[in-house]
Formats: structure tokens, sequence, C-alpha cells
């Protein structure tokens, strides 16, 4: 299902990439501000170049996208691991429900596994309680909690 980005398809990542920002704002308003485009063009080819941005294609058509990184974890005391993180992923709001976005987290880990990681790692905000159900139900436990305060 899921096929690295091409430029092409860019206003269709922008219009889901901004569903999810949406939230953000929602969520953390003093952190994220409305904006009407996610990706410059440049960013967008830099992630391609990156092998970063991936689609989810369903008909022909973008139905969800995936933005990933992947890093070495060592250092004294810790165990060396190779971690994929999932930093964004969106299915288009209409089409939510489907298994669209269990076939791409099915996707992103035989995607982890062909990079060699051991680990599949994403945050999520605490308020986006159907992100959370639905990570759960993809196998993702809650390994640590983040807390800020403001200053």
């Amino acid at each position: 299902m899921l096929q690295l980005a091409s430029l092409s398809q860019r206003s269709d990542v922008n219009r889901l990439a901004c569903q999810i920002h949406d939230l953000h704002v929602a969520f953390r308003p003093d952190l994220f501000e409305h904006c009407p485009e996610r990706y410059t063009e440049a960013q967008f080819l830099a992630e391609i170049k990156n092998r970063s941005l991936y689609v989810a294609i369903v008909n022909d058509q973008v139905v969800g996208y995936a933005l990933i990184t992947t890093r070495i974890r060592q250092g004294d005391g810790l165990v060396t691991r190779k971690i994929m993180e999932i930093v964004e992923l969106c299915v288009d709001e209409m089409l939510r429900g489907q298994g669209i976005g269990k076939a791409m987290v099915a996707d992103l880990r035989a995607l982890a596994k062909a990079f060699r990681c051991d680990t599949l790692r994403l945050t999520v905000y605490p308020q986006n309680d159907d992100a959370i159900s639905f990570y759960q139900k993809c196998g993702f436990q809650i390994h640590t909690i983040g807390m800020d305060s403001k200053l």
C-alpha cells in the first residue's frame, strides 16, 4: 500500500498534513498555528530524497501518508538500538475506519524490518483518544510520558 512519495503528490500530502496539523492546533494552540501548507516544494523533495515520505494509494488516489525517520540510539548505559520513528501518519479523515491505517502500519513495520530497525516508535498527544486507541490496536504500548511546564 505504501510507496515513496513523488513530487506530483505534494498537494495531496499537504491537504492531508493540514488535517493532522489542525488537530495539533486544537490540542496545543500554544505551540501550533494554522498554516496553509505544511510542505514546501523544497521540503517535500528533501523528504523524498531522504526516503522519509511515503504515500498510501487506493484506486490511484492518495488516501494517506507517513513521514518517518531512523536513528541509532546508543551510549553509556544504553542498549544499542536502531529506531524507526513515525513522525506523521495520516489517513484522510473521510476514509478512516476502513483498515487503511492498519495496512499502513503493517507496511511501516515491514519497512522498519527492511531497514534493520528493532523498534518502531511514535508520539501522540494524550488528548487524541482515537489515535491512542488505534495505535494500541496496532500493538503499540505507552512506554514514556512526556511532561513540560510553561515558564
